[in-house]
């Protein structure tokens, strides 16, 4: 049955995180208390099974986040910007489909529609200036990007919710979960499987936000083929909305206007806090349970975030001693 199979296996690109942080935990020329590196040596909640977010449906993500649809327009569905496409932007496409009419639809060759619009976007809003600001919240495309987020009820079962979405866009100096505020998910044209996988990896984002203590935890996303775009947005208060557009209907022009306005969104979503002061006069342990209560998570098993915790030791490990 979809969602209680075996644990998957860990993503590459996480995988290839943790080990480097492992190697940054043993080497370091700091003093790292044994409880921390025992934590980090076990990352994931003990005991728990996985729950890879591609085979949760809607209704399983709503209940394991507690999330639930809007009603009514948003805000957001109206684009704030308008991004103006350069003029080859058309004649590329069209090449590339003449130059792949033969080849069967994959998700690699949605793929490449999807990278053209992100690129074209950002040297749209690049050249109008729209990506600087005083935060300095910088934006970086990330590829094969790995979440997890635990435990989650799934089935009256408490499991880790690990997998790894297609693109992100991360806001700031540093890769943390955290900061990854727009999730895209490109699949095979006319392949839309459930809207859990999208959301899911949205909600994993919202409740890493919430529990460090971000003002802001809103995360956008995407769903698409390279033809029809699907834009979602999880609000503060956990309802999630959706706007679709299509290449054949609305244009190009429109999908990439609105795929400019969820960045500007989340530019200055990021500029809310980033993470718990360094800083704060605040003991330790008020810190967590003070993040623990804002998270929706199980209070009986009393597990600390793993990327939570993680994230939390880098900046440590960084501050100048």
């Amino acid at each position: 049955m979809a969602g209680t199979k075996k644990p998957p296996r860990i993503p590459q690109g996480f995988r290839a995180w943790y080990e480097r942080l492992v190697h940054m935990v043993h080497h370091s020329e700091s003093e790292i208390p044994a409880p921390v590196v025992a934590h980090i040596e076990q990352p994931f909640s003990p005991g728990l099974p996985h729950l890879n977010p591609s085979d949760m449906t809607l209704p399983q993500t709503e209940r394991a986040f507690n999330i639930k649809p809007a009603h009514g327009y948003q805000s957001w569905q109206f684009s704030s910007i308008h991004v103006p496409l350069p003029a080859e932007f058309n004649l590329w496409l069209q090449k590339y489909d003449e130059l792949t009419e033969l080849s069967v639809f994959t998700e690699a060759k949605s793929r490449c529609r999807v990278d053209a619009l992100i690129v074209a976007a950002y040297r749209s809003l690049s050249d109008q200036g729209l990506l600087q600001n005083p935060a300095g919240t910088r934006v970086t495309l990330a590829l094969e990007s790995p979440l997890a987020w635990g435990p989650v009820l799934h089935q009256n079962v408490p499991h880790t919710c690990i997998g790894t979405a297609d693109y992100s866009l991360l806001f700031g100096e540093k890769d943390h979960m955290a900061c990854h505020l727009v999730i895209i998910e490109a699949k095979r044209r006319g392949c839309f499987p459930d809207q859990g996988q999208i959301l899911a990896y949205m909600a994993m984002v919202q409740a890493n936000r919430r529990s460090r203590g971000q003002t802001n935890w809103t995360v956008w996303g995407a769903l698409t083929d390279g033809w029809v775009f699907h834009f979602y947005q999880l609000n503060m208060e956990g309802e999630w909305s959706v706007l679709g557009l299509q290449t054949e209907r609305e244009g190009w022009q429109a999908i990439a206007s609105m795929f400019g306005s969820i960045v500007l969104h989340a530019q200055q979503a990021c500029n809310s806090p980033f993470r718990l002061s360094l800083s704060s006069n605040q003991a330790p342990a008020s810190k967590r349970q003070s993040a623990a209560s804002a998270a929706p998570r199980i209070s009986s098993l009393q597990l600390a975030p793993m990327e939570e915790f993680l994230s939390e030791l880098e900046d440590a490990l960084d501050v100048d001693t």
